[in-house]
């Protein structure tokens, strides 16, 4: 069966978001190696490895989604509806603790936001709520 067009859109749209965080990935490595500290520089490396993970996990993820196993779709929801809130709850901390992650940074990690969001949305519209049934 082939999955509804909202399905397909989640599928896209968790793909953009992989493809996101990719970005902020090979961004944010590119900065930490520009540390002064090797301790620093070390940790933005452990850093960007764990969140590749994640992103190669959400890829999996979404293949299986299209692919019509609901459990893959909850699994998605949770992840991204807890990566989304702790990103923009991240963003807020920041932003009145006065610690500045740059502008860049910043950008990419609300715009992966609002793809995971989008995704999750149409995932749960009512033509792929009947495909997963």
């Amino acid at each position: 069966m082939t999955p509804p067009t909202s399905v397909q859109r989640s599928f896209r749209l968790w793909i953009a978001a992989v493809v996101v965080g990719v970005l902020g990935s090979v961004f944010s490595l590119a900065t930490s190696a520009t540390a002064p500290n090797g301790y620093l520089a070390a940790g933005g490396v452990v850093g960007v490895i764990i969140g590749l993970l994640f992103l190669a996990a959400l890829v999996y993820l979404a293949l299986r989604m299209r692919g019509g196993d609901n459990w893959a779709r909850v699994a998605l929801a949770v992840l991204g509806g807890v990566s989304a809130v702790f990103t923009v709850i991240g963003v807020l901390v920041t932003a009145g603790l006065g610690v500045s992650v740059g502008a860049v940074s910043t950008i990419v990690s609300l715009v992966q936001a609002a793809l995971i969001i989008a995704a999750i949305l149409f995932s749960f519209q009512a033509p792929a709520n009947a495909y997963f049934r």
